[in-house]
């Protein structure tokens, strides 16, 4: 699934000053990996952007396993730190961003501390809950997940309907000239990114790929995140050529506007594609007071139950965006629909080839002469409910021992969640399988796919296993309708989404000809949602209009 990570040396916006640094951006002296390089580079790039000219002592830490980065936060100006902090060594830098009227260089040298974490532990946002209610709710979770998940459904059910028919409230639109542009900059032409993290995910998936595609049209790509991660994806080969910079929060309103400013004073930038960024939506109102020539689009995938998540995000800022991109027509009847938004601000174009090239294989041959296979895809997340695949599995496995197979592949932050219901419900028959496995191969051993979700926008593994010639059993939520056959479509609700999928997924076991019929209609679905506009012609078309 993952590609292999690159050793092309990260764009530096400084220039080291001691030759005992060259071991914390070169990957051959062994102090780091290429993953924590990679995020130290990040953190001086930042620091350099936000300091133009300065001299810079950065110290680096590493934390214990499963503690995470701290690069650009308040914390990164202490010169003490934890006992179990380890300091991996230091290095004396000079920022080679210009700074505005400068008259001499600094002979202060600025001190820092940044922490790469430990390990690759994934980000959660179950994690982050502050004080006793936060360890409450952490607990009752990991001891009952499915009635916890119950009642996290009824809660959606209420808030949806008190906020049925609710607009989101727009902020005021900017009046400025939209044709001219201050200031400018000589600096080589950037787009700039806003990414969630660079971790396993669909929408990330995407948002390399747009990046990828800055970097063909001969873009410098900035890419920035905003959540907390240890971003085992930063060794993408998509990003050999980006300015990567990892934000950890919170941070000095004082040092965001500089790193802003030294962005702008820097580089040329040419447009702004948000991916799932608040950091960088709630800053967009700025960039275009500063900035109002700059173009800016966003993707959006899905809106969350009871606060409409990047979404409504979306629609509450349109004033300072030009051009929202969805990637399914529920997301598009939303924004233009229920929020009121001008039809000609939302452009639909589906990531339906994202992962696949849109051809069907047929003639697969069922398990009929072995178990049946069942299979789950996808990121071991609370938003993608693996626990309701184990509880599924065993139920199936209750109903016909030994008629079934099953397999669980993905990686998250509720993995260790996983191995241990895996043994709490006695699933010998169930294998868990990582990313360093192809997907491919799991969906050519499958005869179904199951998709627990509580909510989604579109999902990949819809195409991916369309295109294998696998049926999905499927929750009926965002635009899944879009892809999935009726018969196959599952209440959300999680013990009524477990009757319904324990009934078609043995319907399909014991009825060849149903399982066909079904995946008849799936077929026709995707080839109906084939012929809507893709993602990556309309998208690389728009950068190279902004690189001209």
């Amino acid at each position: 699934m993952d590609e292999q990570s690159t050793e092309h040396r990260p764009l530096a916006l400084f220039e080291l000053l001691d030759e005992s640094g060259i071991g914390l951006i070169d990957s051959s002296a062994g102090l780091l990996d290429e993953r924590e390089r990679r995020l130290v580079v990040g953190a001086a790039n930042f620091h350099a952007l936000a300091a133009p000219g300065q001299l810079l002592r950065i110290i680096v830490l590493r934390g214990p396993w499963g503690t995470f980065p701290a690069l650009t936060d308040r914390t990164v100006h202490h010169i003490e730190w934890a006992g179990d902090r380890e300091a991996v060594g230091s290095m004396v830098l000079r920022s080679v961003v210009q700074p505005l009227n400068a008259v001499a260089r600094p002979t202060s040298i600025l001190g820092l501390v940044v922490d790469v974490g430990g390990g690759t532990k994934f980000g959660t946002l179950y994690r982050s809950l502050p004080g006793w209610q936060g360890q409450v709710r952490r607990t009752a979770r990991s001891l009952a997940p499915i009635q916890f998940d119950a009642l996290r459904q009824l809660r959606t059910d209420v808030v949806e309907r008190l906020l049925a028919g609710r607009g989101v409230k727009r902020r005021a639109s900017t009046r400025l000239n939209r044709s001219t542009r201050p200031g400018g900059t000589s600096g080589p032409p950037a787009v700039l990114f806003g990414l969630h993290w660079l971790e396993l995910g669909g929408a990330e998936r995407w948002a390399l790929d747009t990046i990828q595609m800055a970097a063909d049209a001969g873009a410098t790509p900035i890419v920035i995140t905003d959540r907390e991660s240890n971003n085992p994806w930063i060794t993408k080969p998509e990003l050999a050529s980006a300015l990567v910079v990892p934000l950890t929060h919170p941070m000095d309103p004082a040092t965001e506007a500089a790193f802003l400013n030294g962005l702008l004073e820097t580089f040329d930038i040419r447009g702004i594609h948000v991916h799932h960024n608040a950091w960088l939506y709630q800053r967009l109102p700025w960039l275009r007071a500063v900035r109002p020539d700059i173009p800016v689009i966003d993707s959006l995938h899905i809106r969350e139950w009871r606060t409409g998540g990047f979404v409504d995000t979306a629609v509450r800022l349109s004033s300072a965006i030009d051009t929202h991109h969805v990637v399914s027509p529920a997301l598009r009847d939303y924004m233009i629909g229920r929020q009121g938004l001008p039809a000609e601000k939302i452009k639909l174009a589906t990531l339906a080839n994202l992962t696949t090239d849109n051809s069907i294989t047929m003639d697969r041959q069922l398990g009929i002469d072995g178990p049946f296979t069942v299979v789950f895809v996808g990121r071991f997340a609370q938003q993608k409910r693996p626990y309701l695949f184990l509880r599924l599995a065993a139920r199936l496995r209750e109903h016909a021992p030994g008629k079934f197979r099953f397999v669980m592949h993905g990686d998250g932050e509720l993995a260790d969640e996983v191995h241990l219901l895996k043994a709490r419900f006695g699933l010998d028959a169930l294998q868990i399988r990582g990313p360093e496995i192809p997907v491919a191969h799991t969906l050519a051993e499958a005869d179904v796919v199951v998709i627990c979700s509580d909510n989604e926008g579109l999902t990949l593994t819809s195409f991916e296993a369309t295109a294998a010639g696998v049926p999905v059993v499927s929750t009926d939520v965002g635009s899944q309708v879009s892809l999935t056959a009726d018969g196959l479509l599952c209440p959300r609700h999680p013990y009524r989404f477990l009757d319904a999928a324990t009934t078609k997924v043995i319907a399909m076991m014991t009825s060849p000809d149903q399982r066909k019929s079904w995946l008849d209609e799936q077929v026709v679905k995707a080839t109906a949602f084939a012929k809507l506009p893709l993602a990556r012609p309309w998208v690389r078309d728009l950068y190279q209009g902004w690189l001209r």
